[in-house]
């Protein structure tokens, strides 16, 4: 199963759930899922991921500095099984990029608990905005993993 998480500029939430994923995927020995992310922008194309992410992720053993941010391109849409956006936001801006809309998911819509809900951006807020949000994701990470892991 191919995935691509998007969020707005790439530096924040979509690393942070490629990085939880794959973490949890080399832990559990999980070889058939392959993920990547993405930014709907071009706001920091080649750059890594916020330092505080970085940070947030380190403090959980999980390695995102060597990421770098880039904008999703048509052809992703093609190459991954299912596009997952961060917000219902990403997920208006995905569906406008590509017609089909049959690949495009919400990020916690695969959890029980926090289904049709955002997963924040902390871009704008302090490393505890950081760690909320990290958390939310690795909640998400965990449900997504076990849907697809055979």
């Amino acid at each position: 199963m191919k995935l691509l998480f998007v969020c707005t500029g790439n530096i924040c939430r979509s690393p942070m759930a490629e990085g939880l994923v794959n973490n949890i995927c080399i832990e559990n020995n999980y070889k058939n899922i392959y993920c990547d992310s993405a930014g709907l922008f071009n706001y920091h194309i080649g750059s890594p991921p916020d330092n505080r992410a970085i940070e947030i992720s380190k403090k959980y053993n999980v390695e995102i500095s060597n990421l770098r941010a880039r904008k999703i391109t048509g052809k992703d849409f093609d190459k991954f099984d299912l596009i997952i956006g961060m917000d219902k936001g990403h997920i208006t801006h995905l569906k406008k990029f590509n017609i089909k809309n049959n690949n495009i998911k919400l990020y916690l819509d695969f959890t029980k608990k926090f289904k049709n809900q955002d997963v924040l951006d902390p871009y704008y807020g302090s490393i505890m905005d950081f760690e909320k949000t990290f958390q939310l994701i690795k909640i998400g990470a965990k449900a997504i993993v076990e849907k697809f892991k055979y």
